[in-house]
């Protein structure tokens, strides 16, 4: 599977729009995969129920 860095709005977005999976990791660890983008914020993102502060995390779309 192809993995995709999500950076911007936009990116972010996007996710939601098309109910695309993506991961999350935290500190250099996977903390969920296959979930779905459910709100963001310019400082928070929600992710399969769980709330990550926006500059602590990276989200990669899963294609």
């Amino acid at each position: 599977m192809k993995r995709t860095l999500c950076l911007t709005d936009v990116d972010l977005y996007n996710c939601i729009l098309f109910h695309t999976p993506v991961e999350v990791w935290f500190d250099g660890e996977l903390e969920d995969s296959g979930s779905f983008i459910e709100a963001y914020t310019d400082e928070i993102i929600k992710v399969g129920g769980v709330y990550y502060m926006r500059k602590l995390c990276q989200i990669n779309r899963i294609a």
